[in-house]
């Protein structure tokens, strides 16, 4: 899973995760692996783009369900 995001700084950045699984996971963290407010760019998992549109915690909510 590889995740496109705009940081605090309005700056792009990218961060791998080995699944969703994972991100999960580490979303669940006291501090999470990237803040929840952050706008989702783009995400891909196995190199297929996602269609998705929100912050890493619409993100995070997508998939937790």
């Amino acid at each position: 899973m590889k995740i496109t995001y705009h940081n605090g700084a309005n700056a792009a950045e990218t961060k791998t995760f080995k699944d969703v699984a994972e991100f999960i996971m580490l979303q669940l963290r006291e501090i999470p692996a990237i803040q929840d407010h952050y706008e989702v760019d783009e995400v891909s998992i196995d190199g297929k783009k996602v269609e998705f549109k929100g912050t890493i915690g619409d993100l995070f909510d997508f998939y937790n369900h």
